[in-house]
């Protein structure tokens, strides 16, 4: 009987061990890294490189995961729901976040708006006659949502000379419907609204 119940042993582990198998053949599979981003111009390169497969060929999983604001993505990454984000998030949400856990974010890659490569800007409707961010005084200006967006919009405005502004934050795909609707006098927005708006 010690022999049946031996080989029995010997039997019930190795089918232990096989169905274990495919757990341990996942494990071995590359681990998703899950990416937010906020989807405005910016990030084009991270979408183009989702999009032609260019992570796949490098290796990697990356699962694109959409939010609706930079300071969601900076918060979901400070929950461990993202391992990072794309180009779009804004700084000031990842500097903040860096300060709720110093050493949690590291910068590799950015691409700042320049006077060549411009990614944000203020629009008016088509039949404005407005020359200038300084004749926005006394106006209502949208802005995309979050302190950054509103920082950005208040400094450009006041130092262009706009004063008794008020400032209305707003998706950035409302932007053009909320000038079309007269809600807003202009908005100071980000690619590709501006082009493509």
């Amino acid at each position: 009987m010690q022999v049946e119940r031996r080989r029995a042993l010997k039997m019930t582990a190795a089918a232990t061990a096989s169905l274990s198998m495919p757990a341990i053949v996942r494990a071995q599979v590359t681990p998703k890294i899950r990416i937010g981003y906020w989807p405005v111009a910016s990030g084009i390169p991270f979408f183009a490189s989702v999009d032609k497969g260019y992570f796949k060929q490098a290796g990697l999983e990356v699962e694109a995961v959409k939010f609706a604001s930079p300071q969601q993505v900076a918060e979901a990454m400070l929950a461990g729901r993202l391992e990072g984000s794309s180009n779009g998030t804004a700084s000031a949400a990842l500097g903040i976040a860096e300060l709720a856990q110093p050493g949690l974010l590291k910068i590799f890659c950015t691409n700042p708006t320049n006077a060549k490569y411009v990614l944000d800007e203020f629009i008016v409707a088509k039949d404005n006659t407005m020359k200038s961010v300084g004749e926005l005084s006394g106006k209502k200006v949208g802005c995309g949502p979050g302190v950054q967006n509103v920082t950005l919009a208040r400094t450009v405005l006041e130092r262009a000379g706009a004063k008794g502004f008020s400032i209305i934050e707003l998706p950035i795909a409302q932007h053009v419907a909320a000038i079309a609707a007269s809600q807003v006098d202009a908005c100071y927005t980000l690619e590709p609204t501006g082009t493509i708006g």
